[in-house]
């Protein structure tokens, strides 16, 4: 079966110059008529109407479509009004002229005077403002919104752009070479003397590589997801390490359906293990923490090894880290290398009730 996907397509939208003169040529046409059939029974009345919403309309409209040329100038919101404000009055006055003299053309005894009737110039002027500037706010609105969407979907296509090579980094990372190294020589030592132990580590690393290669690592997913492949990789290192290592992972269960960036804790639970246990001979703990506070959410892996040092270099894990929480939230987050009172990495984000 074929579909179509040209059924809803919508037709093209109308160039804002067209929509103008049709809209001035509308206006003309009866505001001319309207003066024709009350009191000035002359067709020059209906063209001198029509040439005058043409001219002074098509002014307006052109000060409000190109202000791009003239408000690059300033960022301040009320000084681009008062620029606005000035490009009007000079489009209503010279068009407002302009009308006058093609008027004394229609006339043969007509003589251009310029600014005689100063009356029709404020006129002119007042409509002009009262209509203008209505339309540049709303124009501005809509600049304003389309530019957010356009931001938002850069970001998207960043985040899309990068998928290929965060799932790459961070299998590479999950599936690193010297980790399944050191596994495999555990179970090849646990296989002669519990092989109890062995069976376990082998299930363990089989639930650890089906969570980390069937899981996507863009997106978001549960506390309780994200929980589930930090405590499985932890009880293989803690089989591996032994009375060496102790980990705490603390979250009220009332939270563990909330939604985090997916694989955001695994690699830091992972630099924990090298630089918090891996490098000591005694006794190290691990503490992985989650807790919401009003509208945010900290996120924080903590290890008992030495303290980070005063100039931290940015590691292949926590690079892809910063690169994600930059997709995902912009600049509402943080990320904190912290030493006292207790050494961890600490990640701050937007929480949503």
């Amino acid at each position: 079966m074929t579909q179509n996907f040209n059924e809803n397509k919508s037709s093209p939208a109308m160039p804002p110059l067209v929509k103008t003169l049709l809209i001035c040529l509308l206006i003309g046409i009866s505001f001319g008529g309207y003066l024709y059939f009350s009191y000035d029974p002359h067709w020059q009345r209906i063209v001198t109407s029509l040439i005058s919403t043409m001219v002074i309309g098509s002014l307006m409209m052109t000060c409000v479509y190109q202000r791009r040329y003239f408000l690059w100038i300033t960022a301040y919101q009320s000084l681009k009004i008062l620029i606005m404000i000035i490009l009007l009055c000079i489009a209503a006055l010279l068009g407002t002229g302009f009308s006058l003299w093609s008027q004394t053309l229609l006339t043969p005894s007509g003589r251009f005077v310029l600014f005689s009737g100063s009356n029709i110039y404020v006129l002119n002027i007042l409509i002009v403002l009262v209509t203008g500037l209505p339309i540049y706010v709303s124009e501005e609105a809509k600049e304003n919104l389309n530019n957010r969407l356009i931001n938002q979907q850069y970001r998207l296509l960043q985040l899309e752009k990068q998928q290929a090579e965060a799932e790459l980094e961070l299998l590479r990372a999950k599936v690193n070479p010297h980790f399944l190294y050191n596994v495999h020589n555990t179970i090849a030592g646990l296989i002669r003397t519990d092989a109890s132990k062995a069976e376990e580590m082998i299930l363990l690393l089989s639930k650890f590589f089906r969570f980390t290669i069937n899981k996507t690592s863009t997106g978001l997913h549960s506390i309780e997801d994200e929980l589930d492949i930090v405590h499985t990789y932890l009880q293989l290192q803690q089989i591996r390490y032994g009375n060496r290592l102790k980990y705490q992972i603390n979250v009220e269960p009332e939270i563990v359906y909330q939604q985090i960036p997916s694989f955001i804790l695994q690699p830091l639970v992972e630099n924990a293990v090298k630089h918090g246990i891996e490098q000591s001979a005694s006794q190290g703990l691990i503490t992985v923490q989650i807790t919401i506070d009003d509208q945010r959410m900290v996120l924080m892996v903590g290890d008992s090894g030495s303290d980070f040092p005063e100039v931290p270099g940015t590691g292949h894990g926590l690079s892809i880290i910063m690169n994600k929480l930059k997709l995902l939230y912009g600049n509402d987050y943080s990320l904190e290398l912290i030493n006292k009172p207790q050494k961890n990495v600490r990640i701050i984000i937007p929480h949503k009730n």
